[in-house]
């Protein structure tokens, strides 16, 4: 497959390069489980040690399992040694409480958030360890059992600009990829892993040759879950975008048990109340990608309207889309989301992020 193709020639390329620049101490930072001189114990060190501006610092993190919340506020360029081996990760479930007693919510769950612009992460795995299935076992009326169950593992953060990754892992359940507003990142040859709205934001993000891996689950009858959930704003020309991609699933994901995506509208405050956001209209794009069986097309989302009761979204009143797909899963949502060969033609990375310096889209 192009995918692997890419993937595997990446990888090769990327092992030289991090030999050869070891040799040469191009590194400004090298972080090691047995730190020699000058070598930083924790990522999180070596973080603090980067300017604040500049020619964004070079980290070489080494093979090992780094349980630590990073919050990447310098312009920095994190390089894993093996994605495999090179792990970072924490277990922060939603329902958690924080060191203010409250629970975490969603959007302080991260294992690694991204506040700066300019920010590069290469070569390793990013995962949020909450144990989903372990929890979903647990019996109804457990202290134990949380409700709240969303667990990210990367977010990009609002207004962050040419954030850029390669052949890096993500791994989750609930909201694995969290991309918020105003926000343009850029995948290539990345895997991400999970089940329920797993890829959402309103932000703009966009998957080149990835894989996109729909996680099993026994708590529940189908369907499991949904790839996308995306929030973004009418007046956004671009959303999140699955391109030349593979979507796969784990052994034991029944035929016909994931959607493609559904419209998320997130709560929000507004002069007249709290309620569910009517200008999320939601964009999401799967653009010649390889699809297994287990997708059945889009669906609906709920949310709150002012009085506070549920109301129902559509996804045909949302902006979804596919294009010269194929595979079982293809087309499932019948012609009303297609797109035609000119519509589909704006959804490249060239015009997507064409403020951008050429090197990022390499």
């Amino acid at each position: 497959m192009k995918t692997l193709h890419y993937s595997l020639r990446y990888s090769a390329l990327l092992l030289a390069c991090i030999s050869v620049s070891a040799q040469a101490s191009e590194w400004n930072a090298v972080v090691s489980t047995a730190p020699q001189a000058g070598e930083y114990a924790t990522i999180s060190q070596a973080l603090a040690a980067a300017p604040d501006s500049g020619t964004p610092w070079r980290i070489l993190v080494k093979e090992g399992r780094w349980n630590e919340r990073l919050v990447i506020e310098k312009p920095v360029t994190l390089v894993g040694q093996s994605r495999e081996q090179t792990q970072i990760e924490a277990n922060t479930p939603a329902g958690a409480l924080g060191s203010d007693g409250q629970k975490l919510g969603t959007g302080r769950t991260s294992t690694v958030e991204v506040r700066a612009s300019g920010v590069t992460i290469e070569n390793l795995t990013i995962r949020n360890s909450f144990d989903f299935p372990a929890n979903a076992a647990l019996p109804d009326g457990d202290a134990k059992k949380l409700k709240d169950t969303q667990a990210v593992a990367l977010m990009v953060s609002e207004n962050v600009d040419k954030a850029r990754f390669r052949h890096v892992r993500l791994e989750g359940y609930q909201d694995t990829f969290y991309s918020k507003s105003g926000s343009r990142s850029y995948f290539t040859d990345c895997e991400v892993s999970g089940h329920v709205d797993f890829i959402f934001g309103p932000g703009i993000a966009v998957f080149d040759r990835c894989e996109i891996i729909a996680r099993n689950r026994s708590d529940i009858a189908p369907p499991y879950g949904y790839i996308t959930a995306p929030a973004t704003q009418a007046d956004e020309k671009f959303g999140l975008l699955i391109i030349n991609s593979k979507l796969s699933k784990e052994a034991g994901v029944p035929a016909k048990s994931f959607a493609l995506g559904r419209p998320w509208h997130p709560t929000t405050q507004f002069s007249d109340g709290r309620y569910a956001d009517p200008n999320a209209i939601g964009l999401a794009a799967f653009i010649n990608c390889e699809i297994d069986d287990h997708i059945y097309g889009w669906d609906k989302m709920s949310g709150k309207d002012k009085a506070g009761e549920k109301i129902w979204f559509y996804p045909e009143d949302s902006r979804f889309y596919e294009f010269d797909n194929r595979g079982p899963g293809a087309g499932q949502g019948g012609a009303k989301y297609q797109l035609s060969k000119a519509d589909a033609a704006q959804y490249n990375p060239a015009a997507i992020f064409s403020s951008w310096d050429k090197s990022l889209l390499e």
